[in-house]
């Protein structure tokens, strides 16, 4: 395996805009052409990836939608701090920005509602938040994706970040989009732990939207469970959504 590409994101800016130098030009030059829905609000903490480097479980999004709520959050000191510790892979102890116990953000509400059936049948809701990673097709906010939307440099690395997964053998689930993520990754076509959402309208990491590839991602994620003194094997842990 080749050496890691070097991570784009350390080089975010610490204040607004905040878009990489290597992505600004074209994301300008789409956002002065693009109808309000499909702008990219470079205001916001760009979401590439979420979770562990080394997810046993990867999904593969669109992009990261965007809320009225967002620019207030984005804005608090705390998550911040985690938005950029998630882009150096370094968020702990739950690595998945959006899994964090009882987040009341609009990306912690709409990524807590996709996991519900997941936690309660991993039944370790720490398993999932460590187990589990994201990487989006395209990082920066939006309300729409416009199909038009430029190729970006640091699009390069997400792509990095989806071989890499192959090449420790993680289970893929693309949930959206699965013709870009297929063009951009063409060894995901013949990758055999490759899966697909059947509803992408409606992306639940659920039985019945991940079909016959649900209790193998389910036996992935248990991998993580909590075996500590306080968590024993065989015990269920934290298996409820917004404990800490």
């Amino acid at each position: 395996m080749s050496d890691p590409m070097q991570n784009p994101w350390l080089a975010l800016p610490k204040t607004d805009p905040r878009v990489l130098p290597s992505d600004a030009e074209l994301l300008y030059a789409f956002n002065q052409k693009a109808a309000p829905e499909y702008k990219y609000d470079l205001s916001l903490f760009p979401e590439p990836y979420f979770g562990s480097r080394t997810a046993s479980v990867v999904v593969l999004n669109l992009n990261p939608g965007w809320s009225e709520e967002d620019a207030a959050v984005h804005a608090r000191p705390e998550f911040a701090t985690m938005a950029r510790a998630s882009l150096r892979h370094a968020l702990e102890p739950y690595p998945f920005l959006h899994l964090q116990p009882g987040a009341a953000t609009p990306g912690g509400i709409w990524w807590h509602q996709r996991v519900r059936r997941l936690v309660e049948d991993v039944k370790c809701y720490k398993a999932v938040a460590k187990g589990l990673g994201c990487v989006q097709y395209m990082p920066y906010h939006s309300q729409k994706y416009h199909p038009r939307s430029p190729a970006l440099p640091s699009q390069q690395y997400s792509f990095a970040l989806v071989r890499e997964a192959i090449a420790r053998k993680a289970e893929i689930v693309i949930l959206r989009s699965g013709r870009l993520w297929l063009d951009s990754v063409p060894e995901l076509e013949r990758y055999d732990r490759c899966h697909y959402g059947a509803n992408p309208r409606s992306p639940y990491l659920s039985p019945g939207n991940l079909r016959g590839a649900y209790d193998r991602i389910v036996s992935r994620l248990r991998e993580h469970a909590c075996l500590t003194a306080s968590c024993p094997q065989g015990r269920t842990c934290e298996s409820r959504l917004g404990r800490g």
